[in-house]
């Protein structure tokens, strides 16, 4: 099985959970994880199994794609605040 290291899945991760309005135990439920691997991903303790990203994914109401394109966009933001750290906020289309 092949794991990926992203450095900012957890960013990405607790802030869609938090968008969905879900607690990490109601993300344990909807994808089938349990509640401590949420926890690991969110803290970036721990490494994800490409099924583990399509089962956060569809939880989340998205495809694998689409939430690792999101995880992209909070990696550019990350590069562009460690830059400039006046850049808050840094929106992205």
């Amino acid at each position: 099985m092949h794991t990926f290291k992203l450095k900012y899945i957890g960013v990405t991760l607790k802030r869609w959970r938090k968008i969905k309005l879900l607690s990490q135990e109601d993300l344990a439920w909807e994808s089938g994880l349990d509640t401590k691997t949420i926890s690991l991903l969110e803290n970036d303790q721990q490494e994800p199994l490409f099924s583990t990203i399509s089962s956060l994914a569809a939880a989340l109401g998205m495809n694998a794609s689409e939430f690792m394109k999101e995880i992209e966009r909070d990696a550019e933001r990350a590069r562009i605040r460690e830059k400039n750290p006046h850049w808050l906020n840094v929106q992205m289309e």
